[in-house]
């Protein structure tokens, strides 16, 4: 049997035609007394017949013409109509009704916001709250709670306030939906308890014309099978979330089940229909059962074959399928709560679900009912969260239902756990309730892994949160507080001085937080207190024109005059109602002290929030709301003050010398301090006293300055004609002295280059002066303090004058690699007085001829910090260089400049222009030629040369075709025992510009009850000390020593003065030396064997220094080759306690080259030796 709803549809449309002709019949007078008849009828009756009209069907078009009618006003014709800004005087929310509510609904149509198929109805219900809830969320208004109070008004009147014209219409609605079968699961059992058993798929389709409504489906239960197998019907989508709840089925054996969906033009949706099943008792094995779709319930046109069969189930009561048991979870909160809006990230519930043993399990959804009087656009961001993993939420159509669907499912093995819970954010609904439950145990969707059927949750877990009722999961409920209001000061507005007799002075500022809901306060008291000062007309120092200004100067309550009562008592109470959005906002109250305000009187507002405050109501809510804190809050402490100012000279800039010619000089900073004044304070014109041992007109174009800018310009610069004690000064326009502020102004002038040497000028102030000031918004006369002072003087010269010295910073002796460039060799410091100089030329001298020549250097460069400013050759033979600056160098007035003198050094070797052991200095040249070093004088413009007495004497640097570099290294342990031990390690780095050899170290050991025998230097490639050097003996020793040779071989140390000489020998005994290859590191370690180690007992290792160079340079023994020495040489001198080699020529070896030096100067070996490594018990 076939059912067709086309029928159906031509009925509905009958009736609405009737319906709406007998509307038009009985109001058709209205087209003609329109205004008469929308008076006879009340809002409720007209709300009433649209209701009636849309729940028949009718058309958006047939209801908005009777609307028309009813009205009074034109039918719309099918076509949008204009519609004017609306107009908003209160804030509306539910309950309000008026033509205020009727625009908005209009407009909320207009926007696609509010789509009662009844159209506005001029009453605010919870439709409308849903509909300006949506509104606010797309036009940024927060909170989105359905309340349309002052943000919503303001946010209206930006967007749509000042304009008329056409509303967006809404969406069409489409007239046709077809029907079809969808792919129908295979035949298969039904067992007892379990979920969602797939029965019949379909799948409707929406017509082009627009999109269609489904709101339910109708199923009927056929087959051979009774009623009592099923526990319920769902209707699932696409994705398998449940749509609506679970139904029973009636005596029909029907059930309507779903919700309402929408289906896009054009577009197609599958829906499934399936079964949760009875417990074994209530299940036939054996019985047969299907279900047929029989009817969808739309207002659109139906079109195909109804009914609709899916798959015929085989009742089973036997199979054992798998099975969970669910408790409260550890995370759920346990308790009912109260939260503030404005509350993110609760835990609303938790529920633990365990796997039985029958089977492993996969949670695949989980439907959360907030049942509360919360909205769903009270929370936001309200997701589910198993194992710490975040899964979103679908929300339902009514706004209860939230559904997470687990991609893939999540497993659950045999006996084991998962947490499932779900948070959110509170963003509104003061007064209202959450509670998060799963209403049915089929909205915990698990399926078995054998079987995968879906298994209906035990509702004999938790007793106390699992029942058997309409409510399978409770959860604990969250209330949603009121309103909260926090009073602060705003320490932003400081305590300060205000002036009398002015209007908008500040007297207060404070900052009001406020969460949950607008709060409106209807009155508001300030008490006023005062210290220092008595009125002399109590009448003349009341506060008037006192006034609340939030943060964008807005008055939002008052003007009020201060009120004294016969206590004498003094208020200021503010009775316009001031609504406080939500947020931390900040106010100021501003006013005017009476003109008898005496100077130096102190006020304070003080208010206690919780008691002065009065009528304090939630604008959402309506509850009455108490502010904190509790307690009298007392706000900034003011200072009346009139307009004031100190005129001061400052002691900078101190007596100086300053060169004739110099222009904008400045003689004094003159300060005008008006830290004590009310208000600021403005000058029109200053007297200042000038004085001078000269001639008076050599000074000119005197001007004062601002920081950059020049106060007096064109014919207000002064040019002085006599010494005086009120050389007026006249601003170009008024200078006005903030208040609060210390301004200081700088006179310049200019000094003529007729000026004597020894001429004195200064610039002072003659307390005598009384000069005019007046307050810059009262016009009052300000009180001006006048502090005499001659000021400064400042001593004419001809010109400046520079000198030069060796910089402290200039390095010591040191080391330096053929062919090494930007080796610095001294620090030079340029001293200037009297005038900034542009230093010009530099000149330089090679001071140590004795044992270097220009050969050693190729170029000498001169640094400004890491800027190159010029650069030398020593030419030939010649030992000095004049650099003339490639960039320009200032030296300070009265200052220093310091510049640095690098050189590149000659490469060193056979036929290379270097010498080695050449000692090479480089400094400044005093003699020779007098204007070598010369700068231009930037006042004068005289050419300045060097005033200096002498050279500078830099301690030079000592050049080699390579260095050594030691760094001491840690041993592995300080804790002195008997055996073999590690006392001393090091390590040699040769710079990159060639290998290093050695030939000897020289060791000092110092111990206390201890005894040290097999001493030995021990060589390795590594920092490990794991591989012994090669060339020496298998374990790296360097075999030979001094004091063995001395003693016969009798290797310990006697007492704390030995000292002992290593040097490398091969295994074979034969002299030999330690090569470090270019830029590389050889690691060193002194070793012997210990005994007698005791409490107390010490050793003290340390490697020997020598602070001389060779002193027998240049012997004849050696010949004039070079400046280094043999190995026997070095040996045989005083200083001879590190022996190496920079190889200039070719690797040196012992006895058989004189390319041999000591460890004077090498970095890391100090001439006092290198720190001691002491062990010890």
């Amino acid at each position: 049997m076939s059912i067709t709803l086309t029928n159906k549809s031509i009925t509905t449309k009958v009736a609405v035609a009737v319906l709406a002709f007998a509307v038009a019949l009985g109001f058709m007078f209205a087209v003609a007394a329109p205004q008469a008849h929308a008076a006879s009828l009340t809002e409720s009756q007209i709300s009433s017949i649209l209701s009636l009209l849309s729940s028949f069907g009718a058309d958006a078009t047939t209801i908005a013409n009777v609307e028309s009618s009813l009205r009074g006003t034109a039918p719309s014709g099918g076509s949008g109509s204009g519609s004017t800004a609306c107009t908003f005087t209160r804030s509306l929310t539910i309950g309000s009704s008026g033509a205020d509510v009727t625009c908005l609904q209009n407009y909320l149509k207009g926007t696609g916001h509010f789509t009662f198929a009844g159209g506005a109805t001029g009453y605010f219900g919870s439709i409308t709250r849903t509909a300006v809830a949506a509104w606010q969320a797309a036009n940024g208004v927060s909170p989105a709670a359905g309340y349309f109070g002052t943000l919503s008004r303001a946010k209206y009147s930006a967007i749509a306030g000042g304009t008329t014209g056409g509303t967006t219409p809404p969406p069409a609605t489409g007239t046709g939906l077809s029907v079809s079968a969808g792919v129908q699961p295979a035949n298969s059992l039904a067992v007892f308890n379990a979920a969602r058993v797939p029965f019949t798929r379909f799948v409707v389709t929406a017509g082009n014309d627009g999109d269609v409504v489904m709101n339910s489906v109708t199923v009927q239960r056929t087959g051979l099978a009774v009623d009592s197998n099923f526990d319920g019907v769902v209707l699932l989508d696409e994705k398998g979330i449940q749509l609506g709840i679970s139904k029973t089925l009636n005596s029909n054996h029907q059930s309507t089940v779903g919700e309402t969906v929408t289906i896009p033009r054009g577009t197609s949706k599958t829906f499934t229909v399936a079964a949760n099943m009875s417990t074994a008792a209530n299940v036939n094995g054996g019985e047969v059962g299907s279900f047929d779709v029989v009817a969808i319930n739309t207002s659109a046109t139906v079109s195909g074959s109804l009914p609709i069969r899916g798959a015929s189930h085989t009742m089973n009561d036997t199979l054992a399928i798998g099975t969970i048991t669910e408790v409260g979870g550890p995370l759920d909160p346990g308790a009912a709560a109260t939260k503030e809006v404005g509350t993110n990230g609760y835990t609303f519930s938790s529920i633990k679900v365990t796997a039985g043993s029958q089977e492993d399990v996969r949670l695949q959804s989980i439907r959360w009912n907030q049942a509360s009087s919360s909205g769903s656009s009270d929370l936001g961001n309200v997701v589910t969260i198993v194992d710490g993993t975040t899964y979103p939420t679908t929300v339902s159509a009514d706004g209860k239902y939230y559904t997470t669907i687990f991609p893939g499912g999540l497993m659950i093995a045999k006996g084991l756990s998962k947490e499932i819970s779900v948070k959110g954010d509170i963003v509104s609904g003061s007064g209202r309730t959450i509670a998060f439950t799963l209403e049915k145990t089929t909205d915990l969707y698990v399926t078995g892994e054998t079987y995968l059927y879906g298994i209906t949750p035990s509702t004999s877990s938790d007793t106390a949160r699992i029942t058997s009722g309409s409510i399978f999961f409770n959860a604990f409920t969250v209330t949603v507080s009121g309103g909260s209001m926090v009073f602060t000061q705003n320490t932003a507005v400081a305590s300060q001085n205000v002036a009398v007799n002015l209007a908008g002075q500040p007297l207060a500022g404070f900052k009001v937080k406020v969460e949950g809901e607008p709060i409106s306060v209807q009155q508001l008291v300030f008490d006023l207190t005062t210290t220092t000062g008595t009125c002399t007309a109590a009448s003349q120092c009341i506060l008037t024109n006192v006034t609340i200004v939030d943060e964008n100067g807005s008055v939002v309550s008052g003007p009020k005059d201060e009120v004294v009562t016969a206590a004498g008592d003094s208020a200021l109470t503010f009775t316009d109602a001031i609504t406080f959005p939500i947020g931390e906002h900040t106010y100021t109250v501003k006013g005017k002290l009476g003109v008898g305000t005496p100077s130096d009187m102190t006020l304070q507002l003080v208010t206690n929030p919780a008691s002065d405050w009065t009528t304090v109501k939630g604008q959402n809510t309506g509850n009455t709301i108490t502010p904190s804190p509790s307690g009298n809050q007392s706000l900034q402490t003011m200072t009346a003050k009139a307009a004031a100012v100190t005129i001061s000279v400052s002691t900078n800039p101190p007596a100086q010398t300053v060169v004739e010619g110099v222009q904008n000089f400045i003689f004094a900073n003159y300060q005008l301090d008006a830290t004590a004044s009310g208000e600021d304070v403005r000058f029109n014109s200053i007297p200042l006293e000038y004085q001078t041992s000269g001639t008076a007109t050599n000074l000119t174009n005197c001007a004062l300055f601002d920081g950059t800018t020049q106060l007096n310009t064109g014919s207000n610069v002064v040019q002085p004609g006599a010494m005086a004690s009120s050389t007026v000064f006249t601003f170009d326009t008024g200078l006005v002295v903030p208040k609060g502020v210390v301004k200081t102004l700088a006179l310049k002038c200019s000094i003529s280059t007729a000026s004597a040497t020894g001429d004195i000028y200064q610039w002072g102030y003659d307390s005598g002066s009384s000069p005019s000031a007046t307050g810059q918004t009262s016009g009052q006369s300000a009180t001006i303090t006048e502090n005499d002072s001659e000021g400064q003087q400042m001593t004419v010269a001809t010109a400046g004058t520079l000198t030069i010295a060796l910089d402290a910073s200039s390095p010591s002796y040191a080391l330096a690699a053929g062919g090494q460039a930007g080796v610095t060799l001294n620090v030079l410091k340029f001293i200037g007085t009297n005038e900034a100089i542009t230093l010009n030329k530099v000149s330089l001298i090679l001071t140590n001829t004795a044992s270097s020549s220009a050969a050693d250097l190729t170029t000498v460069t001169i640094w400004d910090g890491g800027t190159q400013v010029g650069s030398a050759i020593f030419a030939g033979s010649n030992t000095w260089a004049t650099s003339t600056l490639s960039t320009s160098v200032t030296i300070p007035k009265d200052g220093v400049k310091v510049l640095t003198v690098k050189g590149d050094v000659a490469d060193i070797g056979t036929s290379q222009p270097g010498t080695e052991g050449h000692l090479v200095a480089v400094d400044y040249d005093n003699g020779g030629d007098g204007t070598g070093t010369s700068g231009t004088g930037q006042s004068s413009g005289s050419t300045i040369n060097r005033t200096s007495t002498a050279n500078s004497a830099s301690s030079g640097i000592r050049i080699f075709n390579t260095y050594p570099t030691l760094a001491k290294l840690s041993v592995p342990s300080n804790t002195l025992s008997n055996g073999n031990k590690s006392l001393l390690r090091w390590s040699v780095t040769a710079a990159p510009q060639g290998p290093v050899g050695i030939a000897q170290f020289t060791v000092v050991m110092a111990t206390t009850t201890a005894k040290v025998i097999n001493v030995d230097v021990f060589c390795f490639t590594d920092s490990a000390f794991s591989t012994p050097c090669s060339g020496l003996s298998t374990d790296g020793g360097f075999l030979n020593t001094d004091y063995f040779a001395a003693t016969g071989a009798t290797n310990n140390w006697v007492d704390s003065d030995t000292q002992t000489a290593f040097w490398p020998e091969t295994s074979a005994a034969a002299s030999t030396t330690v090569q470090v290859p270019a830029g590389s590191t050889r690691y060193f370690e002194v070793r012997g064997t210990v005994s007698l180690s005791a409490a107390g007992a010490s050793v003290s290792t340390q490697l020997e220094g020598d602070s001389t160079y060779p002193v027998n340079l240049g012997s004849s023994a050696e010949g004039p080759l070079d400046m280094g020495f043999g190995f026997s040489t070095v040996r045989g001198d005083t200083h001879d306690d590190f022996i190496w080699s920079p190889n200039a020529t070719t690797t040196a070896g012992v006895e058989t080259n004189r390319d041999w030096t000591n460890g004077y100067g090498v970095l890391g070996l100090p001439g006092s030796n290198m720190s001691a490594e002491a062990i010890s018990q």
